[in-house]
């Protein structure tokens, strides 16, 4: 075989390899609904990872009433804290597998709510307007029920 054809086989599969991923990227590992009463996406997750995935979002709800106890107090150090505990820097560091199992959707959710959380914590530290942040913390919940009413996760 000539170095033509194989650079022009080798091209084919890294297309078809990239396409692939890319996919996979963008779909993740998602069934359709088994049951006319609960129309959720359904992502298909190990036990370990499906309790990795449900653990961050258990931390999301804790950053939540950190956020309503600070003020409640009065205590804009306590909402900021609260928030930055959900913040991009304590975004769990996903496994690239469980990555490509998660659909791009739901990926957005995720990495938005975790940024959005900054937002809330860099209001508190600046003018520290509970009104503002109580506007915030509505969207942030709007978030989090369209992303629980959208996909369910199911053991592989």
């Amino acid at each position: 075989m000539n170095a033509k054809k194989i650079s022009l086989i080798a091209i084919f599969l890294w297309v078809a390899t990239i396409s692939f991923l890319g996919y996979r990227f963008i779909k993740g590992n998602v069934k359709s609904a088994e049951s006319m009463e609960d129309t959720r996406l359904a992502i298909t997750l190990t036990p370990g990872e499906k309790s990795l995935v449900l653990g961050e979002m258990r931390t999301m709800l804790r950053s939540v009433q950190g956020i309503i106890d600070g003020l409640d107090q009065n205590n804009m150090e306590l909402v900021s804290e609260s928030a930055l505990e959900s913040g991009t820097e304590h975004m769990v560091d996903m496994d690239p597998r469980v990555m490509m199992k998660l659909p791009l959707s739901f990926k957005k959710l995720g990495v938005g709510s975790h940024k959005y959380y900054d937002e809330i914590a860099a209001v508190a530290q600046s003018d520290g307007s509970q009104k503002k942040i109580i506007s915030m913390l509505n969207s942030q919940l709007q978030t989090c029920i369209a992303c629980h009413e959208t996909f369910q996760f199911i053991n592989e």
